[in-house]
């Protein structure tokens, strides 16, 4: 099993995201929702237009059966309707992040595929479809800078999972050296007498 990280700069997830929809409009809206509601890949890519139609979501989560009700960011409500209104989604039933037909939704590993390679093509190393959700714990800690409610956003029965979701963003909240007043490791190397 391949281990994926979040995005933790806000400014390469908004560009994973403009690259994605250059390429496939609903591989752009899946990272979106994705990064914005902390749902797993196999819920997203279950949901049906009908979704699309408000601005709140809730889905009976595959892995664990617990609900999980989410309001959406009126951006992201706004381009869940654009979305199946540019696409024609007009029989409900069709899936919401569709494939080669709408009737067929885009595969979990093609997905994940897109994702990796529009990630290294940002300089980004261990993107996949998981990075979505652990983006999203990312944002959530950074905001609330609680880590009960980072495991209450995902739904987690125990902190310690919650954790390891957050260990490569905790490293990227951690300041920059020379940032505390303290010299890079070399200066005080070359200082030492000896």
């Amino acid at each position: 099993m391949n281990i994926v990280k979040g995005v933790y700069d806000r400014k390469k997830q908004t560009e994973m995201h403009t690259a994605l929809n250059m390429l496939n409009s609903s591989l752009a809206l899946l990272w979106l929702v994705g990064v914005s509601t902390g749902y797993r890949v196999s819920d997203l890519l279950s949901m049906r237009a009908y979704s699309g139609k408000y601005d709140t979501l809730t889905i009976i989560e595959a892995k664990t059966g617990k609900t999980r009700i989410v309001r959406l960011p009126k951006r992201v409500a706004g381009e869940m309707c654009k979305h199946v209104r540019d696409n024609t989604l007009d029989d409900l039933g069709h899936f919401l992040f569709f494939g080669r037909d709408r009737s067929t939704p885009i595969t979990r590993q093609h997905a994940h595929r897109v994702f990796r390679s529009v990630g290294l093509s940002l300089g980004l190393d261990a993107i996949g479809t998981h990075s979505m959700r652990k983006t999203y714990a990312y944002n959530v800690l950074v905001a609330t800078k609680s880590f009960q409610h980072v495991q209450f956003s995902l739904n987690h029965t125990y902190l310690s999972t919650t954790i390891l979701y957050l260990i490569d963003g905790l490293t990227a909240l951690l300041p920059k050296p020379g940032r505390l007043g303290i010299p890079p490791v070399s200066v005080v190397a070359t200082s030492l007498p000896g």
